[in-house]
């Protein structure tokens, strides 16, 4: 199973389980949570934005947004942030 370069699972493992029926499936693999400080920006949201296109702008890829959720937990619908609402971008690991 190929993990595109993009995905928030990029650095998992993947390993062979096997499903309810006993076939084996590939599945990737959760990683433990390590120790991190991120370097963030500040982003207020502006009306009408697109979470994909937000991520576009600051890492090239619409399929990054993943790292806003990541560092945003408490937004749970990316679809309706309030504009004006402040955001974290992570920038990198400190």
């Amino acid at each position: 199973m190929a993990i595109d370069i993009t995905s928030r699972y990029l650095r998992n493992e993947t390993a062979l389980v096997p499903d309810r029926n006993g076939k084996l499936q590939l599945a990737v693999m959760p990683r433990r949570p390590t120790a991190q400080t991120l370097r963030v920006t500040d982003y207020r949201w502006r009306t009408d934005e697109r979470v994909d296109d937000v991520a576009s702008r600051y890492y090239g890829s619409e399929s990054s947004w993943w790292m806003f959720a990541e560092a945003n937990p408490s937004i749970l619908d990316w679809s309706q942030v309030q504009a004006g609402q402040q955001i974290l971008v992570p920038r990198g690991v400190a």
